[in-house]
């Protein structure tokens, strides 16, 4: 496209087409800017007669490759509808003409609402009112406009084959709007074509085209307002249910920072909307997020993608399940990640922004939005974007990066597929056994109560002063683990209600079933505020065989 960026996958379960213009709102969100500063032209003379060469036309549209006269007129003649939004008359024109686009297209006549408003305004406008043929815009200084002369919208010009203009209509007339569809009809060689219902009011005279107006004045007419682009989103289904940040050109070109938005991290299950960088790009400004966060967003994409991770069970399971990630590195501390106090919670811009994306990411690339692809039977809120940063600062362990075998310089996001976070309370323990107990009995319901072991990765996340206790008494975290391992152990007999699993249904009553499968299975972070004494777990998703996966965060 000329200006706007396809992008595929972002649409929800509404009538829309596969492929939908997620920039399509960028030029209309961009304000004027040093357009208005420039001395004003002179005001166009008048609407150019028939018999003229129709000039070309300067517009933005969601159409690949962008849309010019030519490609309109190819199939016979063009008819060009100039409207704004602010103007009753040019509603009356388009919602009386619309309807007949589809029916003049299919026998040759192609019919353009040319709008002197944003690209998002003129979409919005042309779907509300029922205009079903194409849409463009301008921007200021409307210089499409200029060049045909407008003093008034609606104007309408009916352009030949041969780029000849061979009829025009200023304001609503629909006897003289009636005559130039026969025209058409005749350029095209068609017996005849539907015309504009002849219902009251049959005239009704235009607005000012902004192109004859002040630029100032044009400016402030244009100016759209700001709860309009949020309800946009939402009828676009651009959201989480959550107010989202309008993904414009400029925003999404800053947020790729220069990087090949046309470059694919692949397609995103389940529906496999591909995810370009571009796409990407315009989930991670419609979460929030700022530039410096973009690599972050495109490591953790990469992660989610790998095959290993098994996102398309993840995203369509009826488990609650959401995708945890957990950033490592100097990366937290260069963009502000949150790893102290109120860590899993709200606050933090970077962490609740960059999680967002990612689900995103899912929801409108991959489809996955609950109720229709996703069928979670609950959900939990991990699911509208859950990040977490460790604080390696204060752990007395190496950290999760450092452990997956990367080193500790490097900046380095993980996923896991995950449950909610359940509070841990322990204020009494007074000694590193005690609390590793407290810890690991926590988790015993996880999941299920009497499914034992689990296999999949149950996470930890271990406040300062409950690190404190266990880096006093030196322990390391594969002693914490060994020891919560071997604490949680049941006999098979008492596991044997209700749901449970192969191993414990086999195993002879008196059997001890561990909590987990192996030590492995239990991850530990470090993250909090220093005082308080509460820790997490989160409980696995299980039964798809999703792993952990890691990716370094590159520069772009």
């Amino acid at each position: 496209m000329a200006e706007g960026v396809a992008v595929a996958g972002i649409c929800p379960a509404k009538a829309c087409p596969r492929t939908v213009d997620a920039m399509g709102i960028s030029d209309g969100l961009q304000r004027l800017s040093t357009e208005l500063a420039a001395a004003p032209e002179a005001a166009p003379a008048g609407p150019l007669a028939p018999g003229r060469r129709a000039p070309a036309i300067a517009v933005t549209s969601i159409e690949p490759g962008g849309v010019g006269l030519d490609d309109l007129a190819r199939r016979g003649a063009a008819l060009l509808l100039f409207v704004s939004e602010e103007c009753p008359t040019s509603a009356l024109a388009v919602r009386n003409l619309g309807p007949l686009c589809r029916a003049w297209e299919g026998a040759g006549l192609t019919a353009t609402a040319v709008f002197e408003d944003p690209l998002d305004v003129a979409l919005r406008v042309a779907r509300t009112l029922g205009w079903t043929g194409r849409v463009v815009s301008q921007d200021p200084p409307y210089q499409t406009s200029r060049e045909y002369g407008l003093l008034a919208v609606p104007t309408a010009f009916l352009v030949g084959g041969d780029g000849i203009i061979a009829g025009t209509v200023v304001g609503w007339n629909q006897p003289a709007l009636a005559a130039l569809i026969q025209n058409a009809a005749g350029l095209i060689g068609s017996r005849a074509l539907p015309g504009p219902p002849a219902a009251e009011p049959l005239l009704k005279p235009g607005c000012s085209s902004k192109a004859a107006m002040d630029p100032e004045i044009a400016a402030a007419v244009s100016r759209p307002a700001a709860a309009d682009e949020m309800e946009e989103m939402y009828e676009r289904g651009w959201t989480d249910g959550l107010p989202v940040v309008p993904p414009t050109r400029q925003r999404v070109e800053a947020m790729l920072g220069g990087a090949d938005g046309t470059s694919s991290l692949g397609p995103v299950p389940p529906s496999m909307g591909e995810a370009t960088m571009e796409r990407l790009a315009a989930c991670a400004v419609l979460a929030g997020c700022r530039p410096a966060y973009f690599p972050v967003v495109v490591a953790a994409a990469r992660a989610i993608l790998d095959p290993a991770f098994n996102l398309h069970g993840q995203a369509v399971t009826t488990q609650p399940a959401g995708q945890l990630v957990v950033v490592n590195g100097p990366v937290r501390r260069a963009i502000g990640l949150n790893s102290g106090m109120g860590a899993l919670g709200p606050g933090s811009r970077p962490n609740l922004t960059i999680g967002r994306a990612i689900r995103l990411l899912v929801t409108l690339l991959g489809g996955g939005m609950p109720g229709t692809l996703d069928r979670a039977t609950l959900g939990q809120m991990g699911k509208v974007g859950f990040c977490v940063a460790e604080d390696e600062e204060t752990s007395p362990w190496e950290p999760l990066h450092v452990e997956r075998g990367f080193e500790p310089g490097q900046s380095v996001v993980t996923l896991i597929g995950s449950d909610a976070p359940q509070n841990i309370s322990d204020h009494r323990s007074r000694t590193p056994e005690d609390l590793a107990y407290i810890l690991a009995w926590a988790a015993a319901s996880t999941w299920s109560t009497n499914w034992w072991p689990l296999a999949e990765p149950s996470v930890f996340v271990i406040c300062p002063e409950h690190a404190e206790m266990f880096r006093a008494a030196g322990w390391s975290k594969q002693q914490l683990r060994e020891f919560m391992y071997d604490a949680v152990r049941k006999p098979a007999g008492e596991l044997r209600r209700g749901e449970t699993t192969p191993v414990v249904a086999h195993a002879d009553r008196a059997e001890m079933i561990s909590k987990w499968a192996s030590p492995d299975s239990i991850v530990l972070l470090v993250a909090g505020g220093e005082a308080g004494r509460y820790s997490a777990v989160l409980g696995p998703c299980t039964g798809m065989g999703a792993q952990i996966i890691s990716r370094e965060v590159e520069p772009l």
